[in-house]
């Protein structure tokens, strides 16, 4: 509805021009009246109507003083002068103040509706107008925003005055902020609710404009640093307008003086922001102009082995150690993610090496189920940040740890012989032990060799032929015994076999009982 104020010094006048037209029928609502120019001048600042009626001569300050002073500023509210004095300087000096009628009092009621239904038609059409100039400024905005987010900007544009309109008020620093949102229960609403409630705040506050910059959300801000209280604030609105099923990631560029200076920033921040799964979500990370090194110097790669990290790793999941568990899993993700960049990648590589070691546990440990465990693969791919999944592993296998564990309140050296007893028939080492229990190899081998009375290399190899014993009376063929108990050479075990029970292991198999020992 369209606003009337109506100022005569006649309380029946005023009290009649209230009920005189039936103003809702026009689109109008009587918002206030007044008895003098000067609460004509106080009320027009107070209530903003569309429409005054005013008289001409009331005390202290007359009708057309009045209207003077408004005129000031604001040209566009429409003006009905009401006066008992057919006077032509009057009307002449109404004319210089855009008066849209001047009525002679006693007031015809014809003719006040005929003024009212041309003013409320006139208003109809300012407001269509100013509507389709407002949509065609947001479309304009919104284009230029657009344009910037992808590293464009028409210079043109720039240097013409309808930056101003567009962008507001110069600022001292501009900042470009790109959100993306991700949900297990994708909606394609998400951006379009966020851009709306996230429009109300910025707007609202006038630190800058919100964006569709697909399949982002898009904020340009004005003098609003993203830093520390500004920083958690503008999070908070974010996670506000998301609510709790939605999540997001968030880069902003850093502050720069000049808007068009932002287009070199678009790559960077869109750029990180598709890295969005080795950044931590719900905050807002700042974007540099320096590359990935990971990108740029292939060189720095290191050689990458799934299936050695997925040994060291079982290896402290077999001992118990959650301190043990937590290193291997820190030098696999340093590994991992030093020879992969994409999230594909490296969940890809994650899961084959947790593959590998619930395969491990699974064979060594048939007394237990792992099923369970397995769902830690399906869970990693659910990931959307790489932090996350890690945390989730971590606890994870943290548990499995607990069920697979054989370390007790045993000596390290007893624990160090049951390992061996264990894993005899894998390719294992002083060095592979040392790094398990945190000792150095060397003081390791001492104490090994203190508490069993052999080299830890010649204790593995008399726990490997005692085995080798008991396969070789099972039936086994030699080739057989000697790839099971960790000898991959035939004739090293032979010799080995020989150094240790003084006979081949053919001539042992002979003497006791069994058939043919052909290898």
């Amino acid at each position: 509805m369209h606003k009337v104020l109506i100022v005569d010094d006649e309380p029946m006048i005023r009290e009649g021009l209230k009920t005189l037209v039936d103003w809702e029928k026009h689109g109008f609502t009587v918002v206030g009246v007044g008895a003098s120019g000067k609460e004509a001048v106080e009320k027009h600042q107070e209530l903003g109507p569309d429409l005054l009626l005013i008289d001409i001569r009331m005390p202290v300050m007359d009708g057309l003083q009045a209207i003077e002073q408004i005129r000031k500023t604001d040209t566009a509210c429409h003006l009905l002068i009401l006066s008992g004095y057919a006077d032509f300087n009057y009307a002449k000096q109404a004319i210089a103040h855009s008066v849209d009628g001047y009525i002679l009092k006693p007031i015809d009621e014809d003719e006040l509706e005929s003024y009212i239904e041309r003013i409320s038609a006139q208003l109809k059409k300012e407001s269509e107008q100013q509507l389709s100039s407002e949509q065609t400024t947001i479309l304009l905005r919104e284009e230029l925003l657009q344009q910037l987010s992808k590293g464009k900007f028409d210079a043109e544009l720039a240097a013409s005055q309808d930056l101003k309109s567009l962008l507001g008020a110069q600022a001292k620093y501009y900042q470009l902020l790109l959100i993306e949102l991700y949900s297990r229960e994708h909606s394609l609403t998400m951006n379009a609710t966020l851009k709306k409630k996230l429009t109300d705040i910025v707007e609202r506050k006038q630190i800058g404009w919100v964006f569709s910059a697909e399949p982002f959300v898009g904020v340009l801000l004005k003098d609003y640093l993203l830093q520390n209280d500004s920083r958690e604030q503008i999070r908070q609105w974010i996670e506000d307008c998301c609510g709790e099923r939605v999540r997001f990631a968030a880069v902003a560029s850093e502050p720069v003086r000049d808007p068009e200076e932002l287009r070199q920033w678009s790559e960077a921040v869109a750029g990180l922001l598709k890295q969005r799964f080795m950044l931590k979500g719900q905050q807002i990370h700042i974007a540099t102009l320096s590359s990935d090194p990971r990108q740029s110097d292939d060189n720095q790669r290191d050689g990458l082995s799934i299936d050695t990290l997925a040994q060291k790793l079982y290896y402290m999941l077999d001992i118990g150690s959650k301190e043990g568990v937590n290193k291997a899993l820190l030098e696999a993700s340093n590994q991992i993610c030093n020879n992969e960049s994409s999230e594909q990648a490296i969940k890809s590589c994650w899961a084959q090496l947790l593959t590998i070691v619930l395969n491990k546990a699974a064979t060594f440990n048939p007394h237990l189920s792992v099923q369970e465990d397995l769902k830690m693969i399906t869970a990693l791919y659910l990931a959307h940040h790489y932090d996350e999944m890690l945390e989730q592993l971590r606890e994870r296998l943290a548990d499995l740890a607990l069920k697979l564990g054989k370390s007790d309140s045993s000596s390290v050296m007893k624990q160090m012989t049951d390992f061996i007893e264990r894993h005899y028939s894998e390719n294992i080492k002083l060095e592979t032990l040392a790094d398990l229990f945190n000792y150095n190899s060397g003081y390791l081998g001492k104490m090994f060799k203190n508490y069993t009375g052999d080299h830890f290399n010649t204790y593995l190899d008399q726990v490997r032929i005692q085995h080798a014993i008991e396969l070789l009376q099972e039936g086994l063929k030699v080739h057989q015994v000697s790839e099971r108990v960790g000898y991959a050479n035939v004739d090293y075990f032979h010799s080995k076999f020989k150094k240790y029970k003084g006979v081949s292991p053919s001539s042992f198999k002979n003497a006791s009982g069994k058939p043919g020992a052909d290898l």
